[in-house]
């Protein structure tokens, strides 16, 4: 089995997470993760660095296939601790 480049993303309005992997049959080696961050942006700018951050991850990675998690829409999302 040839070896794959999956990135993950792990989406959000705030902070969107990433990472990337070789996976080759039931082996993974980690290649890289990372956090693109936007808080103190605005919307339009917040996905304007989203797009330039997630264009920069696949330049740097060329994957090979892409994962997203579903994202989660709370209403009022409370923190825990």
């Amino acid at each position: 089995m040839s070896s794959r480049i999956i990135l993950g993303i792990d989406p959000g309005s705030r902070r969107t997470g990433y990472g990337v992997i070789d996976a080759d049959g039931h082996r993974a080696t980690y290649l890289g993760s990372g956090c693109i961050n936007v808080v103190k942006l605005s919307m339009p700018e917040r996905l304007a660095e989203i797009y330039r951050g997630v264009s920069e991850v696949i330049s740097t990675y060329q994957p090979d296939a892409l994962a997203i998690e579903e994202p989660v829409m709370a209403p009022k999302p409370q923190l825990t601790v």
